[in-house]
């Protein structure tokens, strides 16, 4: 009995320790409780996070030149609407056209999502995409070159068109932001 008593004077005196930080902690501007408010909100000079895809990885410019990426965009944007005559395609193979019509066509694609472009050992910027349609969609990657005129769409590879659906069984969270706390 005497045993218990001992222990419920030492639990008792480590609350009230506990309880003396937990007011001195708060008295020193920390009141967000343990972890340090450096980890709780972006730092200074700190990249926006982007979403992150799946199959292509964190959206957005990534390390490419910003005019790189519009036009990137401007690439994707036409292939998406079937314009043919866009400046931005007009350099691509007439047999190509087929294939990528044929692909387009059955993934019916009303979106697009582009991947963080990087510049390839040759100089040119590759992008990864994915085109996603209600059900179907599909990926590929598509390189620029810089030409004297600015950015010129050098090659593009799209693969079959892909069950889409499935990839809402996954679970739905990107815990990527906390990874620096492991």
């Amino acid at each position: 009995m005497r045993g218990f008593v001992h222990i419920k004077r030492l639990f008792g005196s480590l609350l009230l320790f506990l309880a003396v930080l937990v007011v001195i902690e708060a008295q020193e501007g920390n009141s967000g409780g343990l972890v340090p408010a450096d980890l709780r909100r972006p730092q200074y000079g700190e990249a926006p996070r982007y979403p992150r895809d799946v199959v292509i990885g964190d959206l957005g410019r990534g390390t490419a030149p910003e005019a790189a990426y519009a036009f990137a965009r401007g690439v994707l944007q036409a292939l998406l609407r079937d314009t043919w005559d866009s400046s931005f395609i007009r350099g691509l193979a007439q047999s190509r056209r087929g294939a990528f019509n044929t692909v387009l066509e059955a993934a019916a694609p009303d979106r697009y999502r582009i991947g963080g472009g990087r510049e390839e050992p040759d100089g040119s910027i590759s992008f990864l995409f994915r085109f996603l349609g209600s059900s179907l969609g599909a990926s590929g990657e598509l390189y620029l070159v810089l030409d004297e005129g600015g950015w010129r769409l050098d090659d593009i590879i799209i693969e079959e068109p892909r069950d889409v659906r499935g990839a809402g069984d996954a679970y739905p969270y990107d815990f990527a932001p906390y990874e620096r706390f492991f």
